[in-house]
This record gives C-alpha cells, sequence and structure tokens, in this order.
C-alpha cells in the first residue's frame, strides 16, 4: 500500500503567465488555490508579442491606436481575475509585458523579480505542431531558476 504525503510548501510571490486562454485561466485557478492559505501574492503577467508584417517581418512596432486597444482589453480581463482574488482576500498585479518572444519575457520579467513560483497553462501540443510552434511552458519551465508548474 503506498500511502501520499501532501507536500506544502509556502510560495508567497507567485507569477502567472496570462494569455486569456482556457489554459492561463486555469493556471490563474491553480495560484489562486496555492496562494489562499497563505495570501500569497499574485502577478498576472502577460505579453504583447509584436505584430507579423510580411514585407519586413515581425515588428514590435503597433500603432498608437492598436496599443491603446490591447491594453484597455487587457485591463478589462484582468478586472475580472482581480475580483476572484479579492474573493478570496488575495493581491492581485498585473505586469504587461513587450517582447517577441513569450518566454523571454516572462523569463526575464522574473530574473528581474523575486518571485518563488511560477504558474503557466499548456496547451499540450506535441510532435509536429509543438516543433512548429513552440512551447512557451516547456521553454519556461526548462530556463527558470525557480519552480514552474505547469497546468493543463
Amino acid at each position: 500500500m503506498v500511502t501520499m504525503t501532501r507536500i506544502c510548501m509556502s510560495f508567497k510571490n507567485i507569477l502567472v503567465a496570462y494569455d486569456s486562454s482556457g489554459f492561463s485561466n486555469r493556471a490563474f485557478k491553480s495560484a489562486l488555490d496555492i496562494a489562499e492559505p497563505n495570501k500569497s501574492k499574485i502577478t498576472i503577467s502577460t505579453v504583447i508579442t509584436g505584430v507579423y508584417q510580411p514585407s519586413i517581418g515581425f515588428s514590435m512596432k503597433y500603432a498608437e491606436k492598436t496599443l491603446e486597444k490591447h491594453k484597455k482589453l487587457i485591463k478589462k480581463i484582468f478586472l475580472k481575475l482581480e475580483s476572484a482574488a479579492n474573493k478570496k482576500g488575495i493581491s492581485l498585479s498585473l505586469k504587461i509585458l513587450h517582447n517577441p518572444s513569450v518566454s523571454n519575457a516572462i523569463l526575464n520579467y522574473m530574473n528581474s523579480h523575486k518571485y518563488d513560483l511560477i504558474v503557466i497553462g499548456s496547451h499540450g501540443r506535441t510532435g509536429l505542431n509543438k516543433l512548429i510552434l513552440g512551447s512557451v511552458a516547456n521553454d519556461v519551465a526548462h530556463k527558470a531558476k525557480i519552480p514552474v508548474m505547469v497546468v493543463k
């Protein structure tokens, strides 16, 4: 008979990679469950990657109107997340990052701040889809210097 021992770690500062997908919503809910017992702080990080233009390739240059529209939408989504966190007594902040590489943006931000845990959703891609589309969760999990929780 195998018995399971529950290991409780105290994570005071949690970074959640968020792209508003169902996967990142599950990651956020998991982060809330981890944060609640210790009233940990959670930072939601979302990455604006830029625009692909066939003539010049990938560009971080957005028209000001487009950038403001993206930021307004992100802040609207954040208010819903903040409401869920407030119900559990958890402090929530938002960080909008700009980088053509989502994983590099998350890792660079994590490295310049003090976090105990990264929580990230995974699309669960395999095979050719993973090769073509890449895996942000996989890249973050392999390169982060702190624990990473990947939620499917």
